[in-house]
């Protein structure tokens, strides 16, 4: 009875790599653009302009800063460990009202007053400001004259945002696992983490220059992989940092896509990054004319290659203001990705040049690290802990999303309509590579385009005798995935039903090949990590399914056991419900819709580890519905013209279900 595709759409066509090609086809018009751009800058008005639109779009891609308070933070100092030649003093400072950042500050011991300071922005370290590379970092500059500032980013040492209750470790895991899972709640708001990583950052400039020990016209910042991208916005959104040193994290965009690298950490995924310009190479050349060094590895796995192109796009603009020679690239040969020592020293030189204005001797040893716990800032190891009124980033996220008000439903569908109405379908050519006969009718082997370069498929059941009904029947794992729903099936084809049950991209019979997953939460699916890339795109992968949902009710209407009729329902099984669901929204000639398998709501996210079985993951999360509407909001839209009531009943799994009876809706328009 079941019958699915065979390799290749049945010999047709191979499409393991079709969303993937179609992310990067998109991106390549806006990387064209891009260089266009930045090749225009031919002088300091030009480039003034330039800047004035990185910086506007970079924010707006972040969600704008937090509002919080400026000049010296409140800052509490917890102790202090003397060393030869310096002091680390232990520090926590407020960046908002109810945040509080753990902070290592190193003090020469005999400082040039003033004397100039160096951030120094953490790698992706479970340890954070304690690990033994940034210790280094740290030891180097305060030995060359410095008064060095290191913090705990979000995820990492002191400043875990997820706890076990009544435990000081993470729950999501270390580092970049539990940015991940940050970054799920703020693409919900449409926000993306960075811009509590940058705060955080640039309220540790403020402490800086508020120093009696610092000179605020002479700071400095580096750091290495995720602290390297936060030194990048750095050199784009704090005017105060005068020279800058970012270490293992550059390369182009279109070198990330294509060579299908690991996937970026929370804070690197900006929405809309690239119809945006905002492109690794623009941070760069933004900072221009103040000196600039890249570090890089010649075996990092963000590829050489990129970095190269990356310096040579952003020295045209240096070039362009006459600074040519205060852009400079240092590869450290044989090196893997990291802060290593020849990175290290190259970074303190650079700054030391331009902020002291004199070249160091050459290094004679390597710094000792201190254990972990020594330089401990909290009593208990944790921020969070040490100040029960403290918020986290999760409960930053879940305020703004309680903050929302029920929408209109002229405005919900506007908004999802904005969504899923945004692309112009293909023409419809469908075509047939199989028929097979059953013992309950047909079943036909179809594919059709539902926007250039994405092919879809489906298995059409048509019953023996002129159907009465017709059902799309979007399931996981679409027609690869028929066999627990051949009870279903065969009903609705004894009832006279023609059913068709379908492949969005990237599923069933059209499956996207593996991509690099990264680590952490559910990026163990390709899926995770191309809806990260749809991201950067300014789309989503849901919204892009949803098209596809669209595009095969207009098949069905184009066939002539349906035509325009026949009634029709969507009826959605598992995660692909939601794909359904947003498109009846903007379907108004739907008889019934059935839904199960939907979450409670879109804030599950925001409450990991109260319902661990009903937290959706990237391709679940809209970020251009910008946290205004929930998917209460999307039954809502469905329901005020078609659907008396929605039910909730308990999945067999545990996982809440949305049922809609089928038949209960009324035939028609809105």
């Amino acid at each position: 009875m079941i019958t699915s595709f065979a390799p290749f759409t049945d010999g047709f066509f191979e499409t393991g790599n079709q969303v993937h090609e179609w992310v990067i086809n998109r991106a390549r018009d806006h990387f064209a653009e891009d260089r266009a751009r930045r090749r225009a800058v031919k002088d300091k008005r030009g480039f003034a302009g330039y800047r004035e639109e990185r910086l506007a779009r970079f924010l707006a891609s972040i969600g704008g800063l937090p509002e919080g308070g400026r000049g010296e933070p409140e800052t509490t100092e917890t102790g202090r460990l003397v060393r030869p030649g310096y002091t680390i003093r232990k520090l926590v400072y407020r960046s908002l009202p109810e945040f509080h950042v753990p902070a290592l500050l190193y003090v020469p011991e005999a400082p040039a007053k003033p004397a100039p300071a160096v951030f120094v922005a953490c790698g992706q370290h479970a340890d954070g400001k304690a690990a033994a590379a940034c210790q280094r970092v740290c030891i180097d500059l305060v030995r060359a004259g410095f008064v060095v500032l290191c913090i705990d980013s979000p995820g990492q040492g002191e400043l875990v945002q997820c706890l076990r209750p009544g435990h000081k470790s993470p729950q999501a895991g270390p580092a970049s696992r539990e940015q991940e899972l940050l970054q799920l709640g703020a693409s919900l708001l449409g926000w993306n983490i960075a811009r509590f990583f940058l705060w955080n950052a640039i309220r540790g400039v403020d402490l800086l220059a508020s120093l009696p020990e610092v000179d605020p016209q002479r700071i400095g910042a580096t750091g290495a992989s995720g602290g390297g991208c936060l030194v990048q916005y750095l050199m784009l959104a704090e005017p105060r940092i005068q020279v800058a040193a970012p270490c293992c994290s550059l390369t182009t965009r279109d070198y990330h896509l294509s060579a299908g690298s690991r996937a970026h950490d929370g804070e690197q995924n900006l929405f809309g990054a690239i119809p945006a310009g905002l492109d690794h190479a623009d941070f760069l050349a933004a900072f221009a004319p103040r000196p600039a060094l890249v570090g890089a590895a010649e075996f990092d796995h963000l590829g050489i290659e990129g970095v190269l192109e990356a310096v040579e796009e952003a020295r045209r603009i240096y070039a362009a203001l006459g600074a040519s020679d205060l852009l400079e690239l240092r590869v450290a040969r044989e090196e893997p990705h990291g802060f290593s020592t020849p990175l290290r020293r190259a970074c303190v030189d650079w700054l030391a040049r331009h902020l002291l204005g004199r070249r160091l001797p050459p290094f004679t040893d390597e710094p000792a690290a201190e254990a972990v716990a020594t330089l401990r800032c909290t009593r208990s190891g944790q921020v969070l802990l040490d100040h029960p009124d403290g918020r986290s980033i999760l409960d930053l996220c879940r305020e703004q999303w309680l903050r929302r008000r029920p929408p209109s439903l002229a405005f919900l569908r506007r908004a999802v309509s904005a969504l899923v109405d945004s692309a112009a379908p293909a023409p419809l050519r469908a075509r047939r590579t199989r028929c097979v006969e059953t013992e309950f009718g047909v079943a036909e082997h179809v594919f059709f385009f539902t926007e250039p370069g994405i092919l879809t498929t489906a298995v059409v059941y048509a019953p023996v005798i002129e159907p009465l009904r017709a059902a799309l029947l979007l399931i996981p794992d679409g027609t690869e995935g028929q066999e627990p729903f051949l009870r279903e099936i065969t009903a609705r084809l004894e009832a006279r039903e023609l059913v068709m049950v379908y492949d969005v991209r990237g599923t069933g019979a059209v499956r996207m090949r593996r991509r690099h997953h990264a680590e952490g939460g559910d990026r163990d699916r390709a899926e995770s990590r191309v809806a990260c890339d749809h991201f950067l795109l300014g789309t989503s992968l849901a919204e892009k399914r949803a098209q596809d949902v669209k595009q095969a009710l207009r098949y069905l209407r184009s066939r002539d056991d349906v035509g325009p009729r026949l009634p029709l329902e969507i009826v959605g099984r598992g995660w692909p419900s939601l794909h359904g669901l947003l498109a009846a929204c903007t379907e108004r000639h739907l008889s019934a819709c059935s839904f199960e398998g939907l979450p409670e709501s879109w804030s599950s996210v925001l409450r990991p580890y109260e319902k661990p079985g009903d937290i959706v993951s990237e391709p679940w999360i809209l970020p251009g519905l910008a946290g205004a509407i929930d998917i209460d909001d999307l039954l809502r839209v469905v329901g005020a013209a078609r659907v008396p009531a929605a039910a909730r009943v308990p999945a067999p799994s545990g996982r809440p279900v949305r049922r809609l009876a089928r038949g209960a809706l009324a035939a028609g328009g809105r």
